[in-house]
């Protein structure tokens, strides 16, 4: 019966909301910004997306130019709908695309960006129920409303794109692991020297899986370059985590996650996987205290199904705007300045908390 109502309320949250799609502007940007992409999704056939819901083998090569609308306003994501007509005023949209790159073209372009960036990456991978064009939009809008330097790169896994589609995507996250790899080799190769890996949901778990994969075949080239690790609302069971990170062994430095107890997507996911402890929702901050982390619990800045506060709530993408405060906090630097004067920091054993609260005045 349980099982009956959860399933009821994700199609209640699921709505019939149209979902993204590719869409391009009448006249290329030339203020877009170039995302360099990676997958794991097959063609679709019948409705002709290059990238669809099927897994694929191969690791397809991509570059999309996306521009940020006019009328972007911070922490809110429009993107071209199915059935609807796009806003190139209001929502971001493609300005130009390459799609299935050969590797050795893709690695040249990747390889002249990187040096115009001074050899920093910042690599994206979505969470569930993601298609692959709000992936994409994401991507930009991160880009955009934290002002990340270096080149962005998208990971996008074959994500089944429905609220019900759970157990595919848990699945596809193991099949999408060697692809993630392939794709951290191409940036290798290209010259990265700083790559900043950022997971969102089932797409934390899937950087886990790989840095655990990497580190298990002694890949310290890949390692050397890691310069940070961010996981937003990580999908992922406490336990899982602790078993991961001890395969690891030294975690890359910073490593940031994103927690937050009103999170009601990763309460749900914890109801349907039987496991009550997600790394996302994390209740006992002493269970991770035996590692090197630094764990934000932003739930008060919640906005929506709070399973993504830090690329939706306006609030916090201002807080930690200020002063430079999406570097400390990305950097793992905690120093007392002032900026943080609204947050509670509590250090246990090798890990640090900081429990971030609205600065009053706004």
């Amino acid at each position: 019966m349980l099982r009956v109502m959860i399933v009821m309320v994700l199609v209640v949250l699921s709505g019939c909301a149209p979902r993204g799609r590719l869409a391009y502007l009448a006249q290329p940007s030339p203020e877009a910004r170039t995302i360099f992409v990676g997958s794991t999704r097959a063609p679709d056939p019948e409705t002709r997306q290059p990238f669809g819901t099927a897994r694929s083998f191969d690791l397809r090569l991509a570059k999309f130019d996306v521009a940020t609308p006019p009328d972007h306003q911070t922490g809110t994501i429009d993107y071209p709908k199915n059935g609807q007509p796009a806003d190139p005023q209001t929502q971001f949209m493609v300005s130009s695309a390459q799609i299935d790159m050969p590797q050795n073209a893709f690695r040249r372009d990747l390889r002249a960006a990187l040096v115009r960036q001074n050899g920093q990456a910042v690599v994206f991978v979505h969470g569930f129920n993601n298609d692959f064009s709000e992936g994409l939009y994401r991507s930009a809008q991160l880009g955009a409303d934290f002002d990340l330097p270096g080149v962005l790169v998208h990971y996008s896994w074959p994500s089944r794109a429905h609220v019900l589609g759970y157990a595919y995507d848990r699945d596809s996250v193991l099949f999408a692991r060697d692809g993630l790899s392939k794709l951290l080799t191409d940036l290798q190769a290209a010259g990265a020297r700083q790559i900043l890996l950022i997971g969102h949901s089932l797409g934390a778990q899937l950087s886990m899986e790989v840095l655990r994969q990497e580190a298990l075949a002694h890949n310290k080239g890949l390692f050397d370059r890691i310069s940070g690790v961010v996981l937003i609302s990580p999908d992922i069971a406490v336990e899982v985590f602790e078993s991961q990170a001890d395969a690891i062994g030294a975690l890359p430095q910073p490593f940031v996650i994103f927690t937050s107890q009103r999170d009601r997507a990763l309460q749900l996911s914890a109801r349907l996987s039987g496991q009550e402890d997600r790394l996302g929702d994390l209740k006992d901050f002493k269970r991770v205290a035996r590692y090197r982390v630094t764990v934000v619990d932003v739930g008060a800045f919640s906005v929506g199904d709070g399973h993504f506060d830090l690329a939706q709530s306006p609030a916090l993408i201002k807080l930690l705007d200020r002063a430079g405060q999406v570097a400390q906090v990305l950097t793992g630097e905690q120093t007392g300045r002032t900026s943080l004067a609204s947050a509670v920091i509590l250090t246990v054993d090798n890990a640090t908390q900081i429990v971030l609260n609205p600065l009053s005045g706004g």
